[in-house]
């Protein structure tokens, strides 16, 4: 088991995680600083999940694809033990941070907003609690579940 690049993926989605929860929960001053608190929120939230998704496919299969998309097979086989749809996440979260930055997959559009926004962080949040639980059976990952609790 790669170990130390677990818990080095493992930190930075918590940290990743912990930055999109606290700037999603701030108050823009205008429409503008409104869409660049969902754009920087949105992509600290997909860089989360990302990380997560790169230390359970290490955790599990010892290596990760550097695209992911070639992982979505292997997430759908991981979704009872870590009872989270990680495929669906990392795609959800992947388009809405494109749009974000890029204004690509415009069929975003009508979901780029706080309601959105909150619903992912959540889902999110659920997700990491669910794999922290489930890698701590057999991983010394406490440091993370402290983090996760204290944030």
């Amino acid at each position: 088991m790669r170990e130390k690049e677990i818990k080095e993926e493992f930190e930075l989605c918590i940290r990743s995680f912990i930055d999109a929860k606290e700037r999603s929960e701030q108050k823009g001053l205008d429409e503008f600083d409104e869409l660049r608190i969902l754009e920087a929120s949105f992509n600290r939230l997909f860089i989360s999940v990302e990380h997560l998704c790169n230390a359970l496919m290490l955790f599990e299969k010892g290596n990760f694809s550097k695209k992911h998309f070639g992982d979505f097979t292997k997430f759908k086989e991981l979704k009872e033990k870590y009872k989270s749809d990680l495929a669906s996440l990392y795609q959800r979260n992947y388009h809405l941070r494109s749009y974000g930055d890029y204004r690509k997959f415009s069929e975003v559009k009508p979901n780029f907003n706080k309601n959105e926004l909150k619903r992912q962080v959540a889902e999110t949040e659920q997700a990491i609690r669910n794999s922290l639980a489930e890698l701590a059976k057999s991983t010394d990952i406490s440091e993370f579940s402290k983090r996760m609790n204290n944030k």
